[in-house]
């Protein structure tokens, strides 16, 4: 039952946060043209519902302002993203 709460807890969270940056766009898109955009996630967790959190992490060490940028998409369990959020300090999260 915790596991249930939580994941719907962050499912909200992930709803709430898809009219950040550009990845608002690929909500109600196949995970299949996600990953043909952005290639293989850097991170991947099943829950237990069926649903899928999808990460990609995007940094540059090499500049002084260390630019960063994390893309976290959820995934139903019919391989639609469901919601997203781009959180980052630069153009690292501006459609990659």
């Amino acid at each position: 039952m915790k596991n249930v709460v939580i994941s719907s807890i962050f499912m909200v969270f992930v709803a709430s946060c898809a009219s950040n940056g550009n990845v608002s766009q690929w909500q109600g898109e196949s995970l299949g043209s996600l990953i043909e955009q952005y290639g293989t996630p850097d991170s991947f967790l099943k829950l237990e519902d069926g649903n899928r959190i999808i990460e990609y992490d995007h940094s540059n060490s090499m500049h002084v302002a260390g630019n960063f940028c994390s893309l976290t998409f959820m995934v139903d369990s019919s391989n639609r993203i469901s919601g997203a959020k781009a959180f980052g300090n630069g153009n690292n999260c501006s459609g990659q």
